[in-house]
């Protein structure tokens, strides 16, 4: 799928960059051929200007050099590469340079303008030949006659330039085919990483959550089927295995309520729509709520847990997903914690920062899952986790709420040193009210 997209993306730059090329390539044709022709009119122009002593000196009909007049006679012109011609109002030579096709004389379009605006251009050529580019000034003999002068040239240099021009154009235009094949095909991968990325979580989240939803419903089935053939047997609440089987038919279905939750808040996270109410939050009045809310789960489990502060910590910040990014965190530190060790929790201010560590004295984290212990539904002793109603998800939600709250999470962990896990968040500038302080049962 993705490369059928990345080849048609390609497609689309290469036929995009295809036609700025050319249109850029049209503009500059036209451009200079603009730049050229109009060069080529001011000279014909200055010439022109610098030969009207021929209409001067035309003594009416009977032809110039080569139609018969005397050439001791004839007016002197400076050819140059020019031709000259002096014609009527009708189109009729009576004067040229030596060579002059009568091919060469103008339209009477070009003459009529000419009469009108006392100048006009045009581009005249005989079947086969060169072309040609005219410029035409009106005027009157001595005797009163209106005359035309033709002063002309050749434009057969320009048009070599213009061919040459449009040669390389053409040259680089498809030149740049391979380099926007490539560039195009390198850049629609890049465009299509993140999706392509972003796909491939979703499947692997779809596929996760498959597996991890898979065996509570199991448990459900099978504690419902053994209920309803103890029902049809009519034997229904007469052994203790029934109220085992609705037992765990009620912890699965709250492991399931929890992990929907959970993929519900993770869901929303990905859309951009995980709404947060934020106030001004004391970390310090928290995370005592949170010590006091665990310590009987610690007790129970044998782990010592304390929280140590000496100051009041204020951030901005929706107050219950803050605590729900605590409690994970130190609900993890107590259950990898082994009977005898201690779990701190400590909340202080480190370079304006809000900064919340929790350690235990656990088993540790091997330095290989360390790189992915943010990711949703891994665990690093599986096994264990759901034994104890764990659904892999905690810590991905922590992240997401942390980073939403412009700050960061880390762990730094090792087999048989236990674990630190460090939040870090904004700290808010001006003064707050202290809390009331907690009962000293929480401390």
């Amino acid at each position: 799928m993705f490369s059928a997209a990345r080849w048609r993306l390609t497609a689309v730059f290469t036929g995009i960059l295809a036609v700025i090329l050319v249109i850029a390539g049209v503009v500059v044709y036209f451009t200079t051929s603009s730049l050229i022709y109009s060069r080529v009119d001011a000279e014909l122009a200055d010439k022109a200007n610098s030969q009207m002593f021929l209409l001067d000196d035309h003594h009416g009909p009977g032809g110039g050099p080569g139609q018969g007049q005397d050439e001791d006679d004839a007016p002197q012109f400076d050819p140059g590469g020019y031709f000259y011609a002096i014609v009527d109002p009708t189109g009729n030579v009576s004067e040229s340079s030596y060579g002059f096709d009568t091919g060469w004389v103008v339209s009477q379009g070009t003459i009529d303008e000419a009469l009108k605006n006392g100048t006009a251009i045009a581009d005249v050529s005989t079947e086969g030949g060169e072309s040609q580019r005219a410029y035409v000034v009106a005027s009157r003999s001595d005797s009163g006659d209106q005359l035309l002068l033709e002063i002309g040239r050749s434009v057969k240099p320009e048009q070599d330039d213009l061919s040459q021009l449009r040669n390389i154009l053409l040259i680089v235009i498809a030149l740049s085919a391979v380099p926007a094949v490539a560039g195009g095909y390198v850049l629609s991968g890049r465009v299509l990483r993140p999706i392509k990325s972003a796909v491939d979580s979703q499947r692997a989240f779809i596929a996760d959550a498959s597996h991890e939803l898979r065996t509570p419903v199991a448990v459900v089935r099978t504690n419902a089927e053994l209920l309803e053939r103890r029902m049809a047997s009519g034997k229904i609440g007469q052994s203790e295995s029934d109220a085992m089987a609705v037992g765990d038919i009620l912890a699965e279905t709250e492991r399931l309520g929890k992990m929907v939750s959970q993929m519900l808040t993770l869901a929303q996270a990905d859309a951009g729509q995980s709404p947060m109410v934020r106030t001004d939050v004391d970390l310090d009045e928290v995370s005592l709520e949170v010590v006091r809310s665990l310590r009987a789960i610690a007790d129970a489990r044998g782990v010592a847990l304390s929280v140590e502060n000496g100051e009041a910590v204020w951030v901005h910040g929706d107050r219950d997903r803050l605590r729900e990014v605590i409690v994970t965190v130190v609900d993890n530190a107590v259950k990898y914690t082994p009977s005898g060790g201690r779990v701190e929790v400590r909340v202080a201010r480190r370079h304006r920062r809000a900064v919340i560590t929790v350690s235990d004295t656990g088993a540790g984290i091997p330095a290989e899952s360390l790189p992915h212990i943010f990711e949703r539904f891994y665990r690093v002793d599986k096994a264990r986790s759901r034994d104890e109603g764990g659904t892999g998800l905690g810590l991905a939600i922590a992240r997401h709420i942390v980073h939403a709250h412009g700050g960061d999470i880390r762990i730094e962990s090792a087999p048989g040193k236990g674990t630190t896990v460090t939040i870090e968040l904004r700290l808010l500038h001006h003064e707050q009210p202290e809390a009331p302080p907690l009962p000293d049962a929480a401390r």
